[in-house]
Parts: structure tokens; sequence; C-alpha cells
């Protein structure tokens, strides 16, 4: 005997059969994307109305799904739990550490996702959803939570700051992406090269 699907594992099935369809926005229909689900048309209207229902569905999906894989709660413990009697190059050393392993937890997450059949990598559709790239999640460290617990961990050398902490954990946490480069990118340069550019600059002194 056939199993019926619940609505929820209808929606899901629908969804999952829309995302290799993506890019034929403009001639996609319903009874195309229901031939692909394999099942009838009526059967998808039980569930959505439209087609653009149903991408937004995935948007949503996606979404919850990206927000889910990037909450950097764990990260922010872990950057608070960061000893503050070492010098500060050891300090942010395991800033970059850290980061670089929320990148790649992030990226491992949504090859999973990837792999369900669920992420699309195309052309944006009609609906205004961009393509989700699962290579590059270094902006993320900019995020506000981020930043400040890095200018925190720069707030006891604040008098032989040249800036305030706040202003130099943004400058810190953009070049740190320069050794937490994604894995198709050249090599990336060594984390201890990359503190010592931020704490000492350029140029070779005397």
């Amino acid at each position: 005997m056939v199993a019926v699907m619940s609505s929820e594992q209808l929606r899901k099935a629908i969804v999952q059969a829309t995302v290799p369809l993506l890019g034929e926005y403009e001639t996609l229909t319903t009874a195309r994307i229901a031939a692909a689900a394999g099942i009838s048309e009526a059967e998808l209207l039980t569930v959505f109305p439209d087609k653009d229902a149903v991408i937004q569905a995935w948007t949503s999906m996606v979404m919850a799904r990206l927000s889910a894989a990037s909450d950097p709660a764990e990260e922010i413990r872990k950057l608070d739990a960061i000893r503050m009697d070492q010098p500060v190059g050891p300090r942010l050393l395991e800033v970059v550490r850290i980061l670089g392993a929320y990148y790649d937890r992030i990226r491992a997450d949504l090859e999973a996702f990837d792999q369900a059949g669920f992420a699309y990598d195309g052309t944006a559709t009609e609906a205004g959803t961009p393509p989700l790239s699962r290579n590059d999640f270094r902006a993320l460290g900019s995020l506000p939570e981020i930043q400040q617990a890095v200018a925190k961990l720069l707030k006891p050398d604040e008098q032989r700051l040249r800036l305030s902490a706040e202003a130099l954990a943004e400058i810190f946490l953009s070049m740190s992406r320069f050794c937490t480069r994604a894995p198709n990118e050249v090599q990336p340069l060594p984390v201890e090269q990359v503190v010592n550019l931020f704490l000492h600059g350029a140029l070779i002194t005397d």
C-alpha cells in the first residue's frame, strides 16, 4: 500500500522537486512542478495556490537554514572565553582560528542542505531570490556581535591603540579574511602573518 504523505511532507517534496526548475521561472507552471514531483497538479494546488507560493516556500526554507547555520552564538561564547591575561597577539590568533572553524561549519551545513536537494546555484529567479553561495561566508565575520566581541578583546590595550577598539576590531576582521580563504581559492596567508601585519603595519622597521 502506498503511504499517504502529510501536507508538510507533500510541501517539502514539491519544493525539492522545484529546485532544478528555478531557472525556468518565466515558463514554469504548476503542472510542470507537479510532474517533476510525481504528483497531480490538483494535489499540488491543495498545498500551494501557484508557482510563486512554491518558490516563496523554497526561499523561506533556504533563509531559515542559512540563519540557523550562521548563528554565531557558539562562536561568541568562544570569543568571550579567550583569556584576557595573554598578549594581544595570541588573543587575535585565537579569534582567527575560531572564525575559520565558524566558516567551515556553515559551509559544511549548507553543503549537506545542497546534497539533500534544496540548494540552487543558477541565476536569480523572477521572484527575486539570489542564488545560494556555499563558498564564501567571511562577510559573516563582520556581524555586529562578532565585532563587539573582538573589540572587547582589544580593550585591555586601549591606551596603546591608535584608533578605538571598535574601529580596529572592524579593520582586523576585514584583514582576517585573507587567512580564512574558501577551499577553491589560492593558499591563504598564514594567520601569524596577518596578525603581525595588523599589529605592526606594512613597513619593516629598523
